[in-house]
């Protein structure tokens, strides 16, 4: 099939389709994808200081390296001994990595998007209980429109399903739907003048709520409504893609129509984030003062759509969910499994503890240099997926020290990025670009090539931008010092990596402390005071799994998508970057479905964030479980569809 194939799948009123290999995110955003976990406070750094002169500086800088390489040595020793374990440990696992690795080829070398998942509907046993963890962190929701960290998506995707999901392969199949809408089936239809498009949605027969009552094309057409309500406040991805629908029509109980006022060239990404929510619940909740996502109903949820339901919330410990017994008409059959119970667990160490004890029988968001340890769990298999994911730097653009792009540039070549991921990650991690991007997706520019680590050269930035080193090695600009805070998680892994950065920022004459969050502060909404949400942070360190389709990065850097107390806290722009290069681009790549200019449009967007460092690039995350062998038909998935996807079909053997 053609490159021209590719581009083709979307292309309205020329008979083509559209390419976009995306995920079942609930908002159509880019998600936070978050390693949390209570661990002891980072100890401050001990390495050399920088000086006046930049030889000397340069020295501290090599030195910092050498001497946070030294004081890692086992974690970097952990992380090699990771990847050889990985090759060694889990054939399984490469196999997957392979079917993953082969999926992003086929998508990149023109295969349709779209597939027909055939579940496993005869093969399992039923009973039995899953009972997992994601180390370090717990769901601090499960209402769906409010949730952003991975952790919690992963529990709600159990309780409410999207209208279409992304499978393991990376492509859309139909959930609620019978089929995914397209041009060429004729369900997405664009107006004669190209100003508008209609998205025909067809429900399949016999959809129920966990109550039995019937799911509808109305409860559709209420969620629509219920987002765009004006009181409605702290939206994971804003109002974002609902505010260009004007009506939602029902001509019956399994159709919907969506109206775009205008052409909405990501509109599969729009929908498999479109989750229907039970008018007859969330009707009778008010949503001024936040009063729905305060609601009971946001963390135990009385009427749900996916294939479990909520038995027990207790926040920061569990939550228990039991088989939907009329889930049947989704894929046909209920779940093998009678019940799953999410447990917290501290952080990593202690999830491995309790799987080995078979307290669990699966153990995700795994640090990098722990694959040693987990290998050597009897009767469990260790696997290492590459997946959509980054590590990276935000930086707070409200900051007047970050203000400043020789800064923001200092502080990634000053990083030794390379080392930093033989110390603490694993040989399939890659250092990032500038770029919101990532390499898997068939819309990065690999034109864009990494910035090495050179002390010198930030050195020099700095100084040419009067930044100038004090007797105590800590540069000023008149009477502002380079000072800021490094805020994130309480991961083990964070923390230590954070500690290494330090060295080498102090090393180029910048004065750096760290500052840890439990994962439901750092990544919590504008309401509730979220570290990101309301800004209050200099420099943040996390991660981000995306979309193949880079429209999913939308939210966090339209400069619409800033969160503030008059858009209702609305938005996942935590840098608070305002760009008109890239506004411009992120909208023009929205109002086309020709694939070659949302291409041009987005490498627009890329060159723009490359350019001005809006933020630091760190390294690509893989995802890392570990899984015991009597759990059957578990298969990992590399998109915001989370490892959870098919749980349904998961069963104990």
């Amino acid at each position: 099939m053609s490159l021209k194939r590719l581009f083709a799948l979307m292309v309205v009123g020329l008979m083509l389709a559209a390419m976009l290999a995306a995920c079942g995110d609930p908002t159509a955003t880019t998600v936070p994808a978050t390693t949390a976990a209570p661990a002891t406070t980072a100890k401050a750094a001990t390495t050399a200081a920088a000086t006046t002169a930049a030889p000397a500086a340069t020295t501290a800088a090599t030195t910092a390296a050498t001497t946070a390489a030294a004081t890692t040595a086992a974690a970097t020793t952990a992380a090699g001994t990771t990847a050889a374990a990985t090759t060694a440990a889990a054939t399984t696992a490469a196999t997957t990595a392979a079917a993953t690795t082969a999926a992003a080829t086929t998508a990149a070398a023109g295969s349709s998007i779209i597939e027909d998942v055939k579940f496993d509907s005869t093969g399992g046993k039923k009973g039995g209980q899953f009972v997992y963890a994601f180390a370090g962190q717990t769901p601090d929701t499960l209402q769906p429109y409010y949730a952003s960290a991975s952790v919690s998506q992963e529990v709600i995707a159990q309780v409410y399903l999207s209208l279409i999901n992304v499978s393991n392969n990376s492509k859309y199949f139909p959930q609620l739907l019978t089929q995914v809408p397209t041009i060429e089936n004729g369900a997405v239809k664009v107006a004669a003048d190209g100003k508008s498009m209609d998205v025909t949605m067809k429900l399949k027969p016999g959809l129920k709520w966990s109550d039995g009552s019937p799911l509808t094309s109305k409860d559709i057409a209420y969620t629509h409504k219920w987002v765009l309500d004006p009181d409605n406040t702290g939206l994971a991805g804003g109002t974002d893609g609902w505010d260009l629908i004007t009506e939602v029509q029902t001509p019956d109980e399994t159709t919907a129509i969506l109206k775009f006022k205008q052409v909405y060239g990501p509109y599969l990404s729009f929908i498999g984030g479109y989750v229907p929510l039970p008018e007859k619940v969330w009707s009778k909740i008010p949503l001024k003062d936040s009063g729905a996502e305060k609601s009971p109903e946001a963390t135990k949820p009385t009427v749900t759509s996916g294939p479990f339901k909520v038995d027990d919330y207790v926040q920061d410990d569990r939550v228990v969910l039991s088989r939907n017994d009329n889930f049947t008409p989704v894929f046909g059959f209920n779940a093998y499994l009678d019940k799953v119970t999410f447990r917290n667990t501290p952080d990593a160490n202690s999830c491995l503890a309790a799987l080995s004890k078979k307290e669990l029988d699966y153990c995700e968001n795994l640090d990098d240099n722990l694959g040693d340890q987990a290998s050597k769990i009897a009767d469990a298999k260790l696997v290492i997926d590459p997946q959509l994911t980054g590590e990276f730097l935000q930086y707070n653009l409200t900051n007047p020290v970050l203000q400043d792009k020789a800064v923001r540039e200092a502080l990634v070549i000053g990083l030794d990025r390379e080392a930093l991921v033989k110390q603490f990650r694993t040989a399939k991690t890659q250092v990032l670009p500038n770029t919101f991007v990532y390499p898997l997706s068939p819309f990065f520019d690999t034109s864009l090539k990494v910035r090495p680590f050179d002390a010198t050269k930030a050195m020099k930035l700095l100084d040419d931008a009067g930044w100038k080193a004090g007797s105590d090695g800590i540069r000023a600009k008149g009477s502002q010092k380079l000072s800021f805070t490094l805020s994130s998680t309480t991961a083990p892994v964070r923390v230590a990596t954070a500690e290494v950065m330090l060295t080498y920022w102090k090393a180029i004459g910048a004065d750096a402390k760290f500052q840890s969050y439990k994962s439901a502060e750092f990544f919590g909404s504008f309401s509730s005071g979220g570290i990101l949400a309301t800004g209050k942070y200099d420099v943040g360190m996390f991660a981000q799994t995306t979309n193949i389709d880079p429209d999913t990065g939308y939210a966090n850097w339209s400069s619409t998508q800033i969160p503030t107390a008059e858009n209702k806290g609305n938005g996942n722009n935590y840098g608070r970057i305002k760009d008109a290069t890239i506004d411009k681009a992120l909208t023009d790549a929205r109002a086309t479905v020709d694939q070659t200019k949302r291409r041009d449009a987005y490498t627009a967007a890329q060159k723009a964030e490359y350019e001005n460092v809006y933020t630091g690039p760190l390294y690509t995350r893989v995802n890392s479980y570990v899984l015991l062998n009597r759990i059957k038909n578990f298969k990992s998935n590399p998109t915001t569809a989370t490892n959870m996807w098919n749980l349904f079909e998961v069963y104990v053997g």
